[in-house]
């Protein structure tokens, strides 16, 4: 979903590329002929301080957005929304008016008719299609008191690199079921993150609106990113449109997100970004979704076993999360230091019991070592729960992650 306007995998995160926050994830006008040099930059672009200015004038928007996204040319999904956004502090709403898919491509994770509301504490949406409302914990306050965007500028007038923005601040991921086979590959290959090079490519017209064209090109071929244009308007330094490409997951990505109808500081009502009861309706199956900042929290906060790595194995804690239902499951996910190294580990609510992979002991359980899309993962399962360590590990890494596992419980 989209949930938001970002188009990579938030960190801080969420929609949830995600959305968390991808799926609700195209006209321009003239171009500028030929590319502007560093001096044209300098000339065309406002200074750092006059960027600044214009960005913090704005405290809201109204528009409506189009976002077409498509993976891994599976095919399209078109997806209308009817967005308020409030800058500072950071939420918005969005309104899902339509949808058009192609075939193949997966549905949005909000259908026609849902909505979106994120605010400095929680994501909620409602998705029509399966009835159901999640709520989202969001983690790191309202977002980088810094925008992105003058900094993007700065960049393009100075020709320096420049750390890669989140456009969504604040926006966890979506915790996503490891099914075999699809889901256990978001478990692996995390989104990269690293530094880009920004170019003025000059002025274009969309809506009706003057904006700068900026290109971003990352530094490093180990990133995500491949490409990224945005079209800043040139009073308010606000994207009015954004065409990204990037891999995560294994999966390939690419986002056109248009603005139109834009009303730059409308007045919002009171409660714009809050919940109101009354849209959801009777009977509705809600679902809970909670992010932790370390595991002992988490195990505090919730009835499931969160077992702790023991202290010989050398990955350290990163980010944990719970989901309430269908299926319920925890995940804490750790790295190991000064590599690239991943682990996750899961556990759920019921057993899982499957005959498919290699018998492993792990411990006192007969454990099953299965490998999909270069992820290796164990499984084993107790009288009440199934736990499950995953990673681009070796066997022998994995394993003894997970006795470190079995041992604590």
């Amino acid at each position: 979903m989209r949930a938001g306007d970002a188009a990579r995998p938030p960190s801080r995160s969420v929609l949830i590329r995600l959305l968390i926050v991808t799926a609700l994830i195209a006209a321009s006008g003239c171009s500028a002929y030929g590319a502007p040099s560093a001096s044209d930059a300098e000339a065309g672009l406002p200074s750092a301080d006059e960027a600044a200015d214009r960005y913090r004038s704005l405290d809201t928007v109204s528009a409506t957005v189009t976002t077409v996204q498509e993976r891994n040319d599976d095919g399209t999904v078109t997806t209308v929304t009817r967005k308020r956004k409030r800058i500072e502090p950071w939420a918005y709403h969005e309104r899902v008016l339509a949808v058009n898919r192609t075939d193949g491509a997966r549905g949005p994770l909000v259908a026609e008719g849902g909505f979106v509301i994120a605010n400095g504490s929680t994501l909620t949406f409602y998705d029509p299609a399966s009835d159901r409302l999640n709520r989202i914990s969001v983690r790191g306050g309202n977002g980088s008191a810094e925008s992105p965007y003058p900094r993007l500028v700065g960049a393009a007038r100075s020709g320096r690199s420049v750390t890669h923005p989140t456009l969504t601040p604040g926006v966890s991921p979506l915790p996503a079921v490891p099914v075999e086979g699809d889901s256990e590959r978001n478990g692996s290959t995390p989104y990269r993150e690293g530094n880009v090079t920004v170019t003025y490519a000059g002025t274009e017209t969309i809506d009706g609106r003057q904006t700068y064209r900026l290109e971003l090109t990352p530094v490093s071929p180990e990133m995500s990113l491949r490409s990224q244009t945005l079209w800043l308007d040139t009073q308010y330094l606000y994207p009015l449109k954004r065409h990204t490409k990037f891999d995560a997951h294994g999966d390939s990505y690419e986002y056109t997100i248009t603005h139109r109808d834009v009303v730059f500081n409308p007045t919002f009502d009171a409660g714009t970004f809050r919940l109101d009861p009354d849209e959801v309706p009777n009977g509705t199956d809600r679902a809970r979704f909670s992010n932790y900042d370390s595991r002992a929290a988490m195990a505090a906060a919730v009835e499931l076993p969160v077992p702790a790595l023991s202290a010989s194995t050398e990955f350290e804690f990163d980010s944990a999360s719970y989901r309430s239902t269908d299926p319920e499951f925890a995940t804490i996910r750790y790295e190991r230091p000064g590599s690239d190294g991943e682990l996750r580990l899961f556990v759920f609510g019921t057993t899982r019991e499957s005959t498919a992979g290699t018998p492993v002991q792990i411990g006192e359980y007969e454990a099953r070592r299965t490998r999909t899309n270069g992820t290796t993962a164990i499984t084993w399962t107790t009288d009440e729960h199934t736990f499950r360590v995953s990673g681009h590990v070796d066997n022998a890494t994995l394993s003894r992650v997970a006795r470190s596992v079995v041992e604590t419980l």
